[in-house]
């Protein structure tokens, strides 16, 4: 996934989307009782956090609450977090 670093056109950087959903997954942000749609994008704009950026692609940002979604689902259903 896209990303750019405190919103900077000159700090564009890519991140793979599983690594991405550990990082949250290991983050207070996770544990919040938000919708995962609100505490994610709070998690990778985070200005303390380890992503604090932006992007502009909502599909590949769709794709990453996606895998979430599944990991969560896994978890719940085998009784074991998915770790990365």
């Amino acid at each position: 996934m896209k990303f750019w670093k405190n919103n900077r056109l000159d700090a564009e950087f890519d991140l793979p989307i599983e690594q991405v959903a550990t990082l949250f997954a290991e983050s207070e942000w996770a544990a919040l009782p938000w919708l995962l749609d609100r505490s994610l994008r709070a998690f990778l704009t985070d200005q303390a956090g380890p992503v604090c950026a932006v992007w502009d692609d909502e599909e590949a940002f769709n794709a990453l609450l996606d895998l979430v979604l599944t990991r969560r689902r896994t978890a719940r259903t085998t009784g074991k977090e998915h770790r990365s």
